[in-house]
């Protein structure tokens, strides 16, 4: 008896290798082949030992890119029709830090003065009301809503700015994150199914936390749009500290992403790689070098993001329709 339970405990050790879930679902079973074909045997062998640890590794392997199935892509997709919105008014630091200029230095304005710096304005105000109608479980009316601002988002870049092209890569997070949560408030069970899934206090700390990083960015540089400022140079011309709280805006972002999605659940932690796209092309930005030929920092920030979110199982393969209403 005691050296069965001896070497039912280095088995045990080693099943420690795989996924807690996968052991709460399996280990017993697993255990017991192991121990009715170990024999008269005290210890594992060297090939249990080599094929247990093998296994373990395959199966973490095919759960980090999403490979094992047991991903429920409509739950990624729920929780991002409902965080996404809140995520996306991130990209209204420029209107706001615009307005908080002319607030604060007391001279007039008109809406033509604003639409006609910042020609992307209206989108972000179409924006505000997806983020609401999500949060209303309007399903329906909030996803015409973000495909609208996915477009106007390409339309602001194309027909606002002098120079479209720059546009088009220094907007690439909107953009893509935009199609993505329109994508997910078509195909998804919806905000209703996100909801229940993420509750109001963890909704409310992705809402303070991009309202903090926009605070933290308008103090540093303005906008995420990072384009042609490669590290060295964006020191230099805006000084360490702004460098530091740009750096700090980012991973407020980020941490609010992650615990808003939910670390304790596949599709929370794919959800917030998804919510984090602003990040991942902010810092796309920074790296490239300044004389990138603009086709070559687009294919830069949208390929390797969609490659990202893919990969690892950000965005399932395939998309079906929802199923149930919300």
């Amino acid at each position: 008896m005691k050296k069965t339970t001896s070497l039912a405990d280095r088995y045990r050790r080693l099943l420690a290798w795989y996924p807690r879930d996968h052991r709460e679902r399996h280990g017993e079973e697993m255990l017991g082949v192991l121990l009715a074909g170990a024999g008269e045997r005290t210890e594992p062998s060297r090939k249990e030992i080599s094929d247990l640890r093998r296994g373990a590794l395959r199966l973490h392997a095919r759960r980090v890119v999403g490979a094992d199935g047991g991903i429920d892509h409509r739950d990624v997709l729920a929780i991002v029709s409902l965080l996404g919105p809140v995520m996306l008014l991130g990209g209204a630091i420029q209107t706001v830090d615009w307005l908080s200029g002319v607030l604060r230095s007391g001279s007039p304005w008109s809406w033509q003065a604003l639409f006609g710096d910042l020609p992307d304005a209206p989108v972000w105000g179409l924006w505000f009301v997806v983020a609401v109608l999500s949060l209303a479980r309007m399903r329906r009316t909030a996803a015409v809503g973000a495909w609208l601002g996915t477009a106007g988002l390409v339309l602001a870049s194309l027909y606002g700015y002098a120079r479209f092209w720059d546009m088009v890569v220094v907007s690439t997070a909107w953009m893509l994150l935009g199609a993505v949560v329109a994508a997910a408030l078509t195909w998804s069970p919806g905000p209703a199914r996100g909801w229940r899934l993420v509750g109001g206090a963890r909704f409310t700390l992705l809402a303070m936390a991009v309202m903090a990083s926009a605070l933290l960015v308008m103090k540093s540089y303005g906008t995420y749009g990072l384009l042609y400022f490669p590290l060295g140079q964006l020191t230099a011309a805006y000084g360490a500290t702004s460098l530091v709280l740009f750096g700090l805006a980012l991973v407020v972002l980020v941490v609010g992403a992650v615990v808003a999605g939910g670390v304790a659940t596949r599709e929370g932690r794919r959800a917030a790689l998804v919510l984090c796209v602003p990040v991942m092309v902010s810092v796309l930005m920074v790296v490239l070098p300044r004389d990138s030929h603009l086709l070559v920092a687009a294919a830069v920030c949208y390929g390797v993001s969609l490659v990202v979110l893919l990969g690892l199982g950000g965005l399932p393969r395939r998309v079906s329709g929802p199923r149930a209403n919300a």
